[in-house]
Parts: C-alpha cells; sequence; structure tokens
C-alpha cells in the first residue's frame, strides 16, 4: 500500500510530518507557506486582502478536516484571476521561481508559443481547490482541477504528483504513471521537499506499475526511493507486497 503523505506546518519556523493510510496511492500536502513568494508590487498593490492570506486561511481549514470550507475561501481569488486574465490571449504560466520561468519560457519559444509567467497565487488557490475537492470525494472535479493546474504549472512536481493521485484512484495506471515521470523530470525545478517529491513520484511510479503487472518495474521504482531514506517501512511493505503478487503468478 501507498500512504498519503501530509506535511503540515506546526511551528513559526518549521514544519512536522504525520503520514495517514488513504486508498492505496501517494498524495502529499503543501507545507503552510513553504511556496508562497511575495507578488511583484504592481500587482499586490491593487489586492485586497493579499493572496496569501486566502491561500494560509485554506490551509488551515484543510488541516481542520473542513475541506467544504476551503473550496469556498478560494473561490474569490480563483474568480479574481478569471477576471484579470479574461482577454488574456498568450499561454499562462505560474512559476514559483526564476528557474521555473525560465523553462516555460524557454519551452514556449522553442514551441512558438506565445507566453507569459504571473505570480503562483493563483496556482496555490488551484491546488487548495483541487485538494479540498479531493477531500470531499469529487474526484471527477478534482481531475479537472489538477489537468488545469499543471497546464499552468507544468514543472511543479507537487502538483504533478497531485494529478497521479487522483488519476491512480480513478484507475487510470498508464496517465498515472506518465504524470509521475513528469514529476521526477521537473524535480530540479521544484524548490519544496525536494526527496519527499522525488519519492512520491517513484512510489506512485511503483504502485502503477504493479497495478499493471509490471512487477520488475515496480520493483526499481520503490528501491530507488528505497535508496533515498523516506518512507523506508512503507517502500519495504510494498516490496514485500510484490513478491506475494510473483508468488501468485507463478
Amino acid at each position: 500500500m501507498i500512504v498519503r503523505f501530509c506535511a503540515i506546518v506546526t511551528a513559526l519556523l518549521g514544519f512536522g510530518a504525520s503520514a495517514q493510510a488513504r486508498d492505496d496511492v501517494v498524495r502529499q500536502v503543501a507545507p503552510r507557506g513553504a511556496i508562497v513568494r511575495t507578488p511583484t508590487k504592481s500587482v499586490a498593490a491593487n489586492r485586497a486582502p493579499s493572496p496569501k492570506s486566502w491561500y494560509d486561511a485554506g490551509m488551515a481549514a484543510i488541516r481542520a478536516k473542513n475541506p467544504g470550507r476551503a473550496l469556498e475561501m478560494m473561490k474569490p481569488l480563483l474568480a479574481d484571476f478569471e477576471t484579470r486574465y479574461a482577454g488574456e490571449t498568450r499561454h499562462i504560466y505560474c512559476a514559483l521561481n526564476t528557474s521555473q520561468q525560465k523553462a516555460y519560457l524557454s519551452d514556449a519559444v522553442a514551441a512558438r508559443l506565445d507566453a507569459v509567467t504571473i505570480e503562483p497565487d493563483w496556482c496555490r488557490a488551484q491546488y487548495v481547490r483541487g485538494y479540498a475537492l479531493i477531500d470531499l470525494g469529487k474526484m471527477d472535479d478534482a481531475l479537472a482541477a489538477f489537468h488545469h493546474l499543471t497546464d499552468l504549472a507544468p514543472k511543479n512536481s507537487r502538483y504533478l504528483n497531485e494529478l497521479g493521485y487522483v488519476l491512480a484512484d480513478q484507475k487510470k495506471y498508464d496517465d498515472a504513471a506518465k504524470a509521475y515521470r513528469r514529476s521526477l523530470a521537473a524535480i530540479d525545478l521544484s524548490p519544496d521537499d525536494y526527496d519527499q517529491e522525488k519519492c512520491v513520484a517513484y512510489r506512485g511510479i511503483g504502485y502503477s506499475m504493479a497495478k499493471l503487472g509490471k512487477l520488475d518495474d515496480a520493483e526499481a521504482a520503490y528501491r530507488n526511493c528505497l535508496a533515498i531514506g523516506i518512507d523506508g517501512d512503507e517502500v519495504q511493505n510494498a516490496l514485500d507486497d510484490l513478491d506475494q503478487q510473483r508468488k501468485q503468478t507463478v
């Protein structure tokens, strides 16, 4: 079984992580404030309340196990995004850092695509929305939310891991594995919890491959996570499950 991992800030100068079993696939909640960046002055000056305050409030609602409240809190921020960029004809990217921004614009040039990067507030709001939808069991809506999110931020490992989770939950294992592999490919551009996100992706690949009967590929993915040194007990349990699958197929 793959464990849904939840990392939440518990102190001003750090965060504590807890893990709980949920379904069979990996998820991760962003540490509170971990990906917050200050918007440019020209954009921030026109906003009240700030996007960060909405995001923090949404995360607090999720921690309080009130996803419905989190969903409602994101509506004004997402509506603001739709209004601000309603006439935008360029492809919009949310970049968390300059490395992502350069990568997005470079890819756009290569694809001859007219593009613009914007502050990450809208993506964080969409992330909270998608996470809340999963908690509410609205998986089709969550899938649409994470598809949209990864269109805005296609090189964000955390968002791609969430997309993989939803796809795997819907038994779309090939597509889930593709999302997790995209997460691995983007890992160097993702600023938060590098090792954890990498291991989440490997475990997601391992789970998907096991479901597809590709046990050798599943084992290789799980062992890649094991080598990182995170979630060792859970990964070993998954490897033990693979051994049982092999015995059943002999």
